[in-house]
């Protein structure tokens, strides 16, 4: 049977085209914090989707992107390139093994030059998939978006699954989605929320909270903002 609700915060939204920006500055120290928070509230503390991305364009010195792209070809595998404006994302996937290595490495190359409106030269997106727990450290049950019908709340998010995705690089933005699978705002939520908060890098938005409840029919749920939870 379908879980009657759940709270999720999605701050700042992707679709929206914004993030939360770290005030860190550099790759170690964002891939450092962000790494921390997944450690600390998470039971799954290892980021499951890794890719280095370097942005080629006019106004980019070739001496710098050409030795990144020899170096990144011969030794990971290249995903399909995409296009930002006239400019070309080259990306290839990598382990979280290799991540570290790879993040001391671009630090050493700041500051890192900017591709126009494309933001910076090279980047690295991370993404971690959070698996909530309780004051003892058990996960928290109804972590599943198949508890929730599978349903999309937008952008691939989905009831039941909790996520960071970040774009490490000179200056790092982090967008957290939020699904606690709670069907009313009790202390419980708002204890996990507290710990969430004291150990995610930025402010938490008062702002973008809802609470989604199965429909009567039990087809699908409707969000309704709620106020933060903090």
């Amino acid at each position: 049977m379908p879980r009657l609700a759940a709270i999720t915060y999605d701050g700042l939204p992707l679709a929206n085209g914004g993030a939360h920006k770290l005030r860190t500055r550099g790759f170690v120290a964002a891939f450092g914090a962000l790494q921390s928070f997944a450690s600390e509230v998470s039971l799954d503390s290892v980021p499951n989707d890794l890719v280095v991305e370097v942005v080629e364009g006019v106004d980019v010195p070739k001496e710098f992107t050409d030795p990144l792209l020899s170096e990144f070809n011969a030794h990971f595998i290249r995903r399909p390139c995409r296009q930002i404006g006239a400019y070309t994302g080259h990306q290839w996937k990598i382990d979280a093994t290799s991540v570290n290595r790879i993040v001391e490495k671009l630090e050493r190359l700041r500051p890192i030059p900017k591709a126009g409106f494309a933001g910076e030269a090279v980047l690295v997106h991370a993404t971690w998939n959070l698996v909530l727990a309780d004051l003892d450290r058990r996960p928290l049950p109804h972590q599943d978006k198949n508890d929730y019908l599978g349903f999309d709340v937008g952008g691939e998010l989905y009831l039941g699954q909790s996520s960071v995705y970040s774009r490490i690089s000179e200056t790092t933005t982090a967008h957290l989605f939020l699904s606690l699978p709670f069907e009313e705002v009790i202390d419980d939520a708002r204890r996990l929320v507290s710990e969430i908060q004291k150990h995610f890098p930025c402010r938490l938005s008062s702002k973008h909270w809802k609470i989604w409840r199965l429909t009567k029919n039990g087809q699908r749920y409707i969000g309704r903002k709620i106020p933060g939870l903090i």
